[in-house]
């Protein structure tokens, strides 16, 4: 039965757990994984129910993207990742915008200061302290949400958790991968099933610093 919102209940169980696996993860989830999460077998069900979501106003999606999803707008009014919190009655968090990263090859990364957004603390995981903003550039991460022209909210770290998506310059650039400790290597590895992985040996480990550890993804929806 609809709720007030316009939502089964169904729509808006799915709806709940986009935004909570969103805010966990800092990326949203793909349709299989909502289909395991629901006991949803077929993948066109899970569809049916966002293309629902979608034309209600709740959610956009990206193209045939696994992970394209977007939160235009959240259950109780706050908005998504379509920009900045617009509702002046709940606390933002300024976070400052240091240019561009690359989701592809390495791209140099110049640490200035282009602007400073205003953000719900809950599209970055909590406090803004030590959380900066990089624009994407290039499509290998594509599979995990993030797509050429989003901005990835970073939390400085000198480490990143295994399997968590990172920022990491190489030899002075700097790119955007999925990181992981392999004994004497590490890997950054892309999220598109057409680019190969960055494989680093442990004596050239100096050369590959963590600068941060993504913790929201933010798009424009045009």
């Amino acid at each position: 039965m609809p709720s007030n919102d316009g939502l089964t209940a169904r729509q808006r169980n799915i709806l709940d757990y986009v935004v909570s696996y969103q805010d966990e993860h800092g990326f949203p989830p793909s349709i299989r994984e909502i289909g395991d999460f629901f006991k949803i077998r077929s993948t066109n069900g899970v569809s049916d129910h966002l293309r629902a979501l979608e034309r209600k106003g709740w959610l956009a999606r990206s193209g045939q993207q696994s992970r394209g999803l977007s939160i235009v707008k959240r259950p109780g009014g706050g908005g998504g990742r379509s920009g900045p919190s617009r509702d002046r009655g709940r606390a933002t968090v300024d976070v400052p915008v240091l240019g561009s990263v690359a989701a592809g090859a390495p791209l140099l990364a110049v640490e200035q200061i282009e602007q400073t957004i205003a953000v719900d603390p809950t599209m970055i995981g909590g406090s803004g302290e030590d959380v900066f903003g990089l624009r994407v550039k290039g499509r290998s991460m594509i599979d995990a949400g993030i797509l050429p022209g989003d901005m990835v909210f970073v939390r400085r770290r000198q480490t990143a958790d295994n399997g968590r998506i990172a920022v990491v310059m190489i030899d002075g650039e700097a790119t955007v991968k999925r990181f992981y400790h392999e004994g004497d290597r590490i890997r950054l590895q892309a999220e598109n099933a057409e680019m190969a992985p960055i494989l680093i040996d442990r004596q050239d480990a100096a050369d590959c610093q963590v600068l941060g550890q993504v913790v929201g993804v933010w798009r424009r929806v045009h």
